[in-house]
């Protein structure tokens, strides 16, 4: 079986460059798909021109094709969301992170890939995750325990299809003769792979599948909204792997997603009452998930962020992305000013 993993398709190691100094910040405007949670498009413009304007290193949009369990919202197509903002901007990268390949045939994939590539004049990073939610595998007529193999073999396919060769691949799941993806562009855009550590009995671990997905197909790693120090955890046991392979971790770019509703000029408590009662006005969170996604996110008074944001880039990550909690329009436009006058 060739999965395209031998040394002639391995990625090309390189580091994004074009930040002056330290962490760069992103960020991942609320493309919610549902009535009631949706942005008009000219307030998405808007947040993408004015993100660029401020200075934010990138703009990523994330996917959810239905409601996940115990949320009240999906989300905007990934691809075409990124088309419109890619057109309403000039300099800023574009990303997902992530967008749920295995649900997707590989080919087409990378053909939107390369197009959106082609008409941002080469500013997309496509991150990639395998996806959590069965009931979306269910309604593409994908079967959910395929995700992982689906998403190795998936991968090594896009990735070749994506240098402008004359592919032929054949695979469990795919095969193809002789195809070459147009347009051809001159430098592909870079491949993320998301995932991180999950909890067992015998401590936190990285599965196998993750590590090696990252290591043979990836230019770099996207980590899930979590704790630095997990993420720290993570990153220590994949960059331990990579060492082992012989791969240097240091190639890698490392991106980490993150939410936010910043409270300025008020205590820690008062800020987390405040974040707190956001999430739950505006993501309909329960309390036990309320308490889940807290933790997840960054949270506390304009300090305890800053200091939060100083960990991520000790850690050596490249960007940190930020993403509101809120889909109400004049809060969002408020936070990414926030944003942009206290964190940049």
């Amino acid at each position: 079986m060739d999965t395209g993993s031998d040394s002639a398709d391995a990625p090309t190691l390189m580091r994004r460059g074009g930040h002056l100094t330290g962490m760069r910040l992103g960020v991942a405007p609320p493309t919610f798909a549902t009535d009631g949670w949706r942005l008009p498009a000219g307030r998405l413009e808007r947040f993408a021109t004015k993100a660029e304007a401020e200075g934010f290193s990138g703009i990523w949009t994330t996917e959810h094709l239905l409601h996940p369990p115990g949320r009240n919202y999906s989300r905007l197509d990934p691809f075409v969301t990124m088309s419109m903002l890619a057109g309403a901007t000039s300099t800023i990268t574009i990303g997902t992170a992530v967008l749920i390949l295995p649900m997707r045939d590989p080919v087409l994939f990378a053909q939107r890939a390369a197009t959106l590539q082609y008409l941002s004049e080469e500013r997309l990073t496509v991150g990639v995750g395998a996806g959590w939610v069965e009931a979306e595998y269910d309604a593409v007529g994908v079967p959910f325990e395929e995700r992982g193999p689906r998403f190795t073999e998936g991968l090594a396919l896009v990735r070749r299809l994506l240098s402008g060769d004359h592919v032929t691949f054949e695979g469990e799941f795919y095969e193809i003769e002789d195809v070459r993806i147009e347009p051809a562009v001159d430098r592909p855009p870079r491949i993320l792979v998301g995932g991180g550590g999950v909890d067992t009995d015998d401590g936190r671990t990285v599965p196998e599948p993750v590590k090696a997905r990252i290591l043979e197909h990836a230019d770099g790693w996207i980590a899930p909204p979590r704790q630095p120090s997990a993420i720290a955890e993570d990153w220590s046991e994949i960059a331990d792997y990579l060492d082992a392979a012989g791969r240097d971790p240091s190639t890698l770019d490392r991106v980490a997603l993150s939410w936010l509703h910043l409270v300025p000029g008020v205590s820690s408590e008062l800020a987390e009452e405040k974040q707190r009662r956001v999430l739950v006005r505006d993501r309909n969170a329960d309390p036990e998930r309320t308490a889940e996604a807290l933790g997840k996110q960054l949270t506390g008074s304009l300090e305890d962020v800053r200091a939060r944001i100083g960990e991520y880039e000790q850690m050596g990550f490249d960007e940190l992305v930020l993403g509101p909690t809120t889909h109400e329009p004049a809060a969002v436009d408020a936070q990414l000013d926030y944003w942009a006058d206290l964190l940049l």
